[in-house]
């Protein structure tokens, strides 16, 4: 079986990430880049299948900037055997389906059994990709998966839902937007980080792949940072009564919430 993992670059975090000159974009100094959490996770799964069968193969991919092969490396470095970037000047004004369709150029030369993408990225939380790389795909997509095991000659995917999970079984290739694997992401081994030094990662231009950035039908009008937090109150011990009218008035007239 072979594997496509879609991941995304995005701040580790663990960063205080800083609104950045003009409003629209993050302070990227300092900043330091990694995989996307949910997209770990899809990672996490598909290495955990190749545990399972050494004959699985399992590729990542990534669009982005030259940084992003970073990202590609800690993939190749938890276990993955290979890994291809999409780059270019288009590149950086790519909007989601865009980037879908760049994967899906990828995915038409890899030919996955399956491909699998994080839920949604923790820079936009958008979510986007991965359903709209099914629709150009034509395959079919299941969201919030958690598990997936070969079954004669298919795939059972366990899918999150309210109070449990549903099992679905797909015949052909599909697309999976992973909620969580059953296990947490590994840490790349000391010998992974050296052979991920070492291999040799292809680029690809997202204009040779024929995909437009083109202009943005998307604006940002402006990035801020959460308002910061008040200092809470001690109500200090006494009749009941009078910490309970205080409490309520606090809530009505400082809390607004009443």
């Amino acid at each position: 079986m072979k594997l496509l993992v879609c991941i995304k670059q995005t701040p580790d975090s663990t960063v205080r990430v800083k609104v950045g000159p003009g409003g629209r974009s993050i302070d990227e100094s300092g900043v330091t880049w990694a995989i996307a959490p949910y997209d770990e996770y899809a990672v996490e799964m598909a290495l955990e299948r190749k545990d399972a069968d050494a004959a699985t193969t399992v590729a990542v991919v990534t669009v982005g900037p030259p940084r992003a092969k970073d990202a590609l490396r800690q993939a190749l470095a938890m276990g993955a055997d290979e890994a291809t970037l999409v780059t270019g000047a288009e590149a950086a004004t790519l909007e989601g389906l865009g980037v879908a369709r760049a994967l899906a150029a990828v995915v038409a030369e890899a030919k996955p059994d399956l491909v699998l993408c994080g839920r949604q990225s923790s820079d936009d939380d958008q979510g986007f990709v991965g359903p709209a790389l099914a629709e150009v795909l034509g395959w079919p997509h299941v969201a919030a998966v958690t598990n997936f095991t070969g079954a004669d000659g298919a795939v059972d995917v366990w899918k999150e839902v309210e109070g449990g999970h549903e099992v679905w079984r797909a015949s052909g290739p599909a697309v999976l937007t992973v909620q969580k694997s059953e296990k947490e992401p590994r840490y790349p081994s000391l010998p992974g980080i050296m052979k991920a030094k070492k291999k040799e990662i292809p680029e690809k231009d997202v204009a040779a792949l024929g995909i437009e950035g083109g202009a943005p039908r998307l604006e940002i009008v402006k990035m801020e940072p959460p308002a910061a937090r008040g200092g809470g109150k001690i109500l200090k011990d006494g009749d009941t009564r009078q910490t309970a009218a205080e409490l309520v008035r606090l809530l009505r007239e400082e809390a607004k919430v009443l």
